[in-house]
């Protein structure tokens, strides 16, 4: 008698003590699952942002030590085909990351941010991606600069490239007209190579300064370093002393 007693008071209790009663507590139980699954998709997702950062951090270790290794002398053009740019295994596991990573958002509440075949920043021109700079300084510094980005003072072999980094040149610089590109004849007066030694495929020098005309306001170095003019949408040797805007490049990371 008693057990009936105890049995129908609990059944009493777990039926419905109040009105809605059962409705709380199985709001109660999926709150409770929705909130379990919510953490475990924050963890993996924190542990994926986590191995991402993890791998750029090796990328950035990999990139600094060739440049370490095979930092060029002063005064000679760096051969960005040789600095290890193109980390093939690298960049293939940085896809896959990305394709985790952009999985993983949809089943979470938050928006995941895109991976994008260019550093935030940088503007993509077909399969390459362009800096420019907000700070200005000399030629050779500018170099080292650029390649302390994992990347190169720009080289335009496309009339492409030219006219649309010149607009972007226009837009970004103000009353900058004047970036530098990866452009001189340090090495040899007349012979204008690019930083990776390639030669020149176009040519856009501006004509009506009979450019380039190694200026005797060059000093004894004479003007051995070229600048993109947005303002003449042409190009300029100028002396590499001078103090400019700049404009890197680096190979845009396919995706697809």
């Amino acid at each position: 008698m008693e057990e009936r007693e105890n049995y129908s008071s609990l059944q009493e209790f777990t039926e419905e003590p109040t009105p809605g009663g059962n409705r709380l507590i199985l709001e109660h139980s999926d709150g409770s699952q929705g909130l379990k699954r919510g953490v475990e998709c924050l963890r993996s997702q924190t542990a994926l942002l986590i191995l991402i950062g993890f791998l750029a951090s090796i990328c950035a270790n990999i990139v600094l030590t060739v440049l370490l290794i095979g930092r060029p002398v002063q005064g000679a053009p760096p051969d960005p085909s040789s600095l290890g740019f193109k980390l093939n295994s690298m960049q293939r596991r940085y896809i896959q990351l990305c394709e985790d990573y952009t999985t993983l958002g949809q089943s979470c509440s938050k928006t995941v941010k895109q991976c994008s075949e260019c550093p935030d920043g940088w503007r993509q021109v077909g399969d390459q991606c362009y800096h420019f700079s907000s700070n200005k300084l000399d030629w050779l510094k500018s170099r080292d600069s650029c390649a302390e980005m994992g990347s190169h003072l720009a080289i335009l072999h496309t009339m492409e490239q030219h006219d649309e980094l010149e607009k972007e040149a226009k837009r970004v610089g103000g009353f900058d007209y004047h970036f530098w590109i990866g452009l001189s004849d340090i090495e040899k007066e007349g012979d204008w190579r690019w930083v990776d030694n390639t030669t020149l495929q176009y040519k856009f020098w501006d004509q009506w300064s009979s450019e380039p005309n190694n200026h005797q306001s060059g000093g004894v170095h004479g003007e051995d370093c070229a600048t993109l003019d947005s303002h003449a949408k042409t190009w300029f040797d100028v002396p590499c002393e001078h103090i400019y805007k700049r404009i890197c490049q680096m190979d845009a990371i396919q995706l697809n």
